[in-house]
């Protein structure tokens, strides 16, 4: 049982409040500022009760409190929320922001009983920041009128600096949570670039939301046709959300999309809702100001998302809106990378083992003839030369389908799979061949790839047309100049001292093999330069720079 409390004596009051200023306004987080706020007021004026409750949109709800009940291991404090104007002595003050002091809470017609409470009589002040009620510190007594005018004083003074320290403790709340967000912006960024799959893409920037800002869930939506269709959920709802199609114009997702502008939506209650999603915020993505998307956030607080959290989701909505296009658009020169492959495939087989096979064909011909005329060994002379040409046709394809994409490329890299080739040069024409580098670690795949590929056109137009005794490659890393801020490049050279031609008259011509290697060096960004005169050999150069 509460003994008999002196109120504060008016020498002391203002150590007090000093002793409490000093001690609340150093502490940055609300939670355990309100803590300390209740704990010090109980135990320097041994109250029986003291609470603080915080207005959440159009309740009080008690977060925290100290005193006998509070202390109790038993006790389940109800009850917890109180209508603002409407229940309770505490939701007229956060109401009218005037302080009330109940002598007899049994005559006071608003005083809502406490479930296990002993209390005869209660003061309560109203917490204000700018005017404006944010909540109630809540004082009450075992006795009746046992409040005097320095409690009331003393009790609205301290309600005042806590205000304050709530008000600060917010702001730095937001100056952390603002750094935060600019922190996944940033990495946002970073991961983004590097995606070259929009699945993945979308996966990992609804994961990373998420996860940082603790969101309940996270989901990305793309426009097809008139619906708006999941991409990627991540988190409570991943499964019943996966796939989901939603109507332009309904719900968020749809008016988003059709609006282009974000929306912010509260529930009021947790039973309005079986998912307990209280609040979803959701922003469009856009791509030269065409909606193709939507990204959207869900918490189950209430008030969860600010302008700071607009801001920021629409930031990154940005950010992945041009990153879900760039990767469209290099899904789609796959694509045509692809077709392209085809058709220089059809070329190779037009070149060489297309052409074969219709000189087989004349050379049956003319043996067939030769037998119907018992031209016996004219006949044999064809079906030797029909022999032949076929070993020829069989090796031209299986050169071809290797050269396609060699398993030594994928195993051991681009140096390993040009010396394998280059050993194939010597044994097939007879020519001498060399290979240097500086390259001490293997390139990104795609590089390796290209640059065998324009290399191996280069020593295919070397074996059938520059009659040459040598062929070199070189094929180097420049460093950075930094300098000059000019980054790394890679650089491939191939010479050769055969018999040369005139590049410019071959272009004209539509030289199948130039052609190749200018078509694949311009798909990759690369420069490709071809210098050769007849007689005098010819250089072929790749330069490969902002490859890192």
């Amino acid at each position: 049982m509460q003994t008999d409390r002196a109120g504060p004596v008016e020498d002391s009051r203002f150590r007090i409040l000093t002793e409490i200023s000093q001690q609340v306004t150093s502490i940055l987080d609300i939670n355990e500022l309100l803590v300390q706020v209740v704990r010090l007021i109980q135990r320097t004026f041994d109250y029986y009760h003291v609470g603080i409750g915080l207005v959440e949109r159009d309740e009080i709800v008690y977060r925290v409190g100290a005193g006998e009940l509070w202390d109790d291991p038993n006790f389940q404090f109800k009850p917890q929320r109180l209508k603002i104007g409407a229940e309770g002595i505490t939701g007229m003050v956060a109401f009218t922001g005037r302080t009330i002091l109940v002598p007899d809470v049994s005559q006071d017609p608003h005083y809502v009983w406490m479930q296990g409470s002993l209390t005869r009589s209660e003061l309560t002040v109203p917490i204000t920041v700018k005017g404006k009620t944010i909540g109630v510190l809540d004082v009450q007594s075992q006795r009746v009128d046992d409040f005097k005018q320095t409690d009331l004083e003393l009790i609205q003074a301290i309600a005042n600096q806590t205000g304050v320290a709530i008000e600060n403790a917010r702001l730095f709340s937001q100056i952390e949570r603002r750094a935060e967000q600019f922190r996944v912006l940033a990495e946002v960024s970073r991961h983004i670039i590097s995606l070259t799959s929009a699945d993945e893409l979308m996966e990992k920037i609804a994961r990373t939301v998420k996860e940082t800002f603790g969101y309940l869930h996270v989901g990305i939506g793309l426009v097809e046709d008139d619906f708006v269709v999941s991409k990627a959920e991540v988190g409570e709802f991943q499964e019943p959300y996966r796939g989901i199609r939603v109507s332009m114009g309904n719900e968020a997702w749809g008016w988003v999309a059709q609006h282009g502008q974000a929306l912010i939506t509260n529930t009021d209650t947790p039973s309005d809702t079986k998912s307990g999603i209280l609040c979803h915020l959701c922003v469009p993505l856009k791509v030269k100001n065409q909606v193709i998307g939507v990204i959207s956030a869900e918490s189950n607080q209430v008030d969860a998302f600010d302008e700071s959290d607009k801001t920021i989701l629409q930031l990154v909505a940005n950010q992945a809106g041009v990153a879900i296009d760039n990767v469209r658009l290099y899904e789609q020169s796959r694509h045509l990378a692809v077709l392209d492959e085809r058709q220089r495939l059809a070329r190779e087989l037009h070149d060489s083992v297309t052409q074969s096979l219709y000189g087989i064909s004349l050379y049956a011909q003319a043996a067939a003839g030769n037998i119907n005329a018992d031209q016996i060994e004219q006949a044999g002379c064809y079906l030797e030369d029909i022999q032949n040409t076929a070993q020829e046709s069989l090796a031209d394809m299986r050169l071809l389908i290797y050269e396609l994409k060699p398993p030594v490329l994928d195993k051991e890299g681009l140096i390993a799979a040009l010396k394998h080739r280059l050993i194939s040069v010597e044994d097939r024409a007879r020519i001498k061949t060399s290979i240097e580098t500086n390259l001490t670690n293997r390139l990104p795949f795609n590089m390796e790839e290209g640059l065998y590929q324009i290399a191996r056109e280069a020593l295919n137009n070397i074996i059938k047309h520059a009659h040459a005794k040598s062929v070199s490659i070189n094929i180097r890393r420049a460093p950075s100049d930094r300098i000059q801020f000019n980054p790394a490049s890679i650089s491939m050279e191939i010479s050769d001292d055969g018999v040369g031609f005139n590049p410019r008259s071959a272009r004209r011509a539509g030289c199948l093999g130039l052609v190749n290697m200018q078509e694949r060096a311009q798909s990759q960004g690369w420069q490709l330069e071809v210098l050769s005169s007849p007689g005098k050999g010819t250089r072929i150069k790749v330069e490969v720079v902002n490859h890192e």
